[in-house]
């Protein structure tokens, strides 16, 4: 049901908008100086306070080459055995390079065959995933649009009954999910605190600053299959043969985002977002029965990133990972599904005078 969502998205343009630096000024006055008179505040004023905390370099060419490593997984929880069965891709880490200049940023990744040799372990997973989490001065900006195709289960000790547990790993070439999100959050304190400065490199923080954030996101989310979803001789082979599961969330969402610089020029960028959210779930059984249902959905957000960022040139590690769980009534259903989706990326650039 979702590949004509996947033909849409042949080709794919990584984008990264950056904010310009603060150019709002206002007609000057002339002031007559007057003994214990005090200094009129100015916007020019509160720009150079403002840059006491962060230095835009976006007007600088940066180069950097990177690792990425990107995935979709979801799991379903058993609410009488206690216990998850966790469907996980087979990954890929891939590695490349790219530029960012003024509000463009570009990066080009490919897969390494040498890394990604796993198919015969853990089965051959298709997949067209593309994340960005645009970085503005003002806002912070998510979209995501995701096809698997091809899971494994990682987690058999917690699904299999031990007398029936093999030794190879279970695959799932079949199932598929398809994942289509965008959120948006404005950073009040965007003065002071930089995410750029932490996630995209083209600023620095200069001293120690935080920010709450508030904004709202909406998700779509599905996974079908061939046949049922929960593998038959396992604690999960009593409950409804699903075949299809999907839902859409929407809600408010509120975070708080901190960089710590260290000595100058290292940094740790911590962020949360944590809110509650409505979902509307659809479910379909092996039998083609359709079930219905309206359910809280909680939704987790961290960000991080740590490094070093100096004038010339930059290091570190960056984590986003988005997370939602459904709570489902227990007289209606007898499990949860939850999933995730994110990325973590490894980097080093230089910033070179482009004129």
């Amino acid at each position: 049901m979702y590949r004509f969502l996947f033909l849409l998205c042949i080709i794919w343009f990584v984008s990264t908008v950056s904010a310009g630096s603060f150019t709002d000024s206002l007609a000057q006055k002339q002031h007559v100086k007057r003994p214990g008179a005090v200094k009129p505040l100015t916007l020019d004023s509160l720009a150079s306070k403002a840059n006491e905390y962060c230095q835009d370099y976006s007007h600088k060419l940066s180069l950097f080459l990177y690792g990425k490593y990107k995935y979709n997984k979801f799991s379903i929880y058993h609410k009488e055995h206690k216990a998850n069965l966790l469907y996980t891709p087979n990954g890929n880490f891939n590695t490349g390079f790219g530029f960012n200049y003024k509000w463009l940023g570009i990066g080009l990744a490919f897969n390494l065959g040498a890394i990604n040799n796993d198919d015969e372990k853990y089965g051959e997973t298709s997949r067209l995933d593309l994340q960005t989490n645009i970085y503005l001065k003002k806002m912070v900006v998510d979209f995501y649009f995701q096809y698997y195709k091809g899971f494994y289960i990682n987690n058999p000790q917690d699904v299999f009954i031990p007398e029936d547990l093999q030794d190879h790993i279970y695959k799932r070439p079949d199932i598929s999910t398809v994942s289509l999100g965008l959120s948006a959050m404005y950073v009040f304190n965007h003065e002071k605190f930089s995410y750029r400065s932490a996630f995209k490199q083209t600023s620095i923080q200069k001293k120690s600053a935080g920010s709450f954030l508030l904004g709202g996101t909406a998700f779509l989310q599905g996974v079908q299959a061939d046949s049922s979803i929960f593998p038959s001789q396992s604690y999960f082979e009593v409950l409804p043969k699903v075949k299809q599961h999907s839902a859409i969330y929407f809600g408010v969402e509120s975070a708080y985002a901190h960089n710590f610089v260290i000595k100058k020029h290292f940094f740790v960028s911590l962020s949360l977002m944590l809110s509650m959210q409505f979902g509307f779930t659809n479910t379909t059984i092996e039998d083609l029965s359709v079930n219905t249902n309206v359910v809280p959905v909680l939704h987790l957000q961290p960000r991080f990133a740590i490094g070093v960022n100096k004038p010339k040139w930059y290091a570190g590690f960056s984590f986003v990972q988005d997370n939602f769980a459904q709570f489902f009534d227990d007289k209606k259903q007898d499990w949860n599904y939850s999933f995730s989706s994110g990325h973590f990326r490894v980097f080093i650039g230089k910033r070179v005078n482009w004129f």
